[in-house]
Formats: structure tokens, C-alpha cells, sequence
């Protein structure tokens, strides 16, 4: 077995990087980390609830968070299982906004569904995972939606339920 011992780390500059004595490392010249990157709040909202039938834009789920800096992104991320309200062609489209639906639009997921008959029900995932800077200390909301998708027969609903909830995440992430 290979002990190696030291007393001081040096980088190539010979510069002290580390001081060790009696089995503690003290490090010198370290830049000061002001939490950048990592998570400093998660908000969760979850709905159980089926939206009905949509023909238009629709706010499916809102959440709030509070950045503690304006240097803070948030990483949002939304998942909602859709059907179309009949089963022929359709398209789904689903919105993630910062504020209300006529708020700033972050995110879009849109698809094209089609080929189902007899009224075959066919489940669809419109999800969103992205990073936002809102740039505020203020209280932000965020809204998840979906809507018929234009040029689609179909109107769309989500199918909120225990085994189908409708969820939503937002993490704030230091600047």
C-alpha cells in the first residue's frame, strides 16, 4: 500500500491551493461560490381534474414562485395526458406562458393527431421542460394549457385523474 503525504497543493503557478495540517484542508485563493446552479426552491401543483372539452385556449394548471434573486432562472416543467374529444383527426396544442394565457409565451408543444377510428381513444403527452429567466423578485406565475390546435375537427381535453394527473414543477435555479 502507497501513502502519499503532503503538506501544501500547489497549482502550476505555484500558487497555494491548499494548506493540510493535522489532517484538515484549508483552501486558499478559492473563488466564492454564490449558489449558482443549484436549486434553491421547488414548487409542485398537481390537478385531478378532466378539463372537458376545449375548443379554444385553456388554462389547465397555474403555479407561483417567488425568485429570491433576478439573476434566478426557472426550470419549468409540465406534463398532461390529452385526448381528442372523438376519435378522428385532431390536433393537440399546448402552451406553457409566464403570467396568464395573454401572458409571455415560453413553450409550445404542438401535434397533429390522426389516424384513430370508431372512436378509438388514443393518448397524447404534451410536455414542456424549459428554463426561464423572469429577471424579478416578485411573486411569478406560471399557466399550463392546452387548446385545439387551428385546422384541427377535433376539440381536445386533458384527463385529469389519479392514474392521469395533470403536474407541474417549477425549480428555481441560482444565478
Amino acid at each position: 500500500m502507497s501513502v502519499v503525504r503532503v503538506n501544501q497543493i500547489q497549482d502550476t503557478s505555484t500558487n497555494v491551493a491548499a494548506n493540510i495540517s493535522g489532517g484538515v484542508v484549508t483552501f486558499t485563493n478559492t473563488p466564492i461560490n454564490a449558489g449558482g446552479g443549484k436549486v434553491l426552491q421547488v414548487i409542485n401543483a398537481k390537478s385531478l381534474t378532466d378539463s372537458g372539452a376545449v375548443t379554444g385556449t385553456t388554462a389547465i394548471l397555474t403555479a407561483s414562485i417567488t425568485p429570491s434573486s433576478t439573476s434566478s432562472r426557472i426550470f419549468v416543467t409540465a406534463m398532461a395526458s390529452c385526448q381528442l374529444t372523438s376519435g378522428s383527426n385532431g390536433i393537440i396544442a399546448s402552451d406553457m406562458f409566464r403570467g396568464s394565457t395573454s401572458g409571455t409565451l415560453i413553450s409550445r408543444y404542438y401535434e397533429g393527431v390522426g389516424g384513430t377510428t370508431n372512436n378509438a381513444i388514443a393518448y397524447h403527452t404534451p410536455s414542456h421542460s424549459v428554463i426561464d429567466s423572469p429577471s424579478t423578485t416578485n411573486a411569478t406565475t406560471y399557466t399550463f394549457s392546452i387548446a385545439k390546435g387551428s385546422g384541427g375537427t377535433q376539440s381536445v381535453r386533458t384527463i385529469g385523474s389519479a392514474a392521469h394527473p395533470i403536474v407541474m414543477c417549477l425549480m428555481e435555479i441560482g444565478g
